[in-house]
């Protein structure tokens, strides 16, 4: 193979060698714990590590929260990434649910689309139900509908129905996957 060819190749595998990977596990002063990732990204541990035990042949362990996010939830409700943050403002409706997110802009571009997941758990911290989230959606070239820095708006309510198992008020965890800017 050719230098450049070589080249060429090593570029095109770079983004999927770029995704964080977890360096280590700390415990603040406070008793909360943090993942340090090698991308220099931090984040609170949520969701217990599954140990090669907890898979019984045939099904696979469902994700179970921590004690740190069970007994602080806001942990969960809400998300940050790149200047911009989704919160969980309301849940309305017993089946399907409709959940209502506010998105805030501390950046200093402008967004046009910010895209994650939403996961429900059940009080217990058992996962119930994940359903891809598009929480923010403007047009590119309208101006007036774009998310600008300063600015909090409502998200777009984001309706899932009700999993079996859940006899309360689910615990509601946020991730933004996607942010893009204009």
């Amino acid at each position: 193979m050719k230098p450049l060819s070589r080249l060429l190749v090593a570029l095109c595998l770079s983004p999927l060698l770029a995704q964080a990977v977890p360096l280590t596990q700390v415990t603040l002063p406070d008793g909360r714990q943090v993942q340090l990732n090698d991308d220099f990204t931090w984040e609170y541990l949520l969701i217990k590590p599954t140990a090669s035990g907890d898979v019984v042949t045939g099904t696979v362990a469902v994700p179970v929260l921590t004690e740190q996010a069970m007994t602080n939830p806001d942990l969960l409700a809400q998300a940050v990434k790149d200047g911009i943050s989704v919160k969980l403002d309301k849940i309305e409706g017993s089946d399907p649910l409709s959940l209502q997110f506010m998105v805030s802009n501390t950046g200093s571009r402008s967004v046009v689309r910010v895209r994650g997941s939403v996961t429900l758990f059940s009080e217990q911290g058992a996962q119930l139900a994940r359903q891809e989230a598009r929480f923010w959606v403007g047009e590119n070239r309208l101006p007036e509908s774009y998310l600008r820095k300063g600015q909090q708006r409502p998200s777009l309510v984001i309706e899932m129905p009700r999993p079996a198992g859940l006899t309360g008020q689910p615990l509601v965890r946020v991730e933004i996957e996607e942010v893009e800017f204009r």
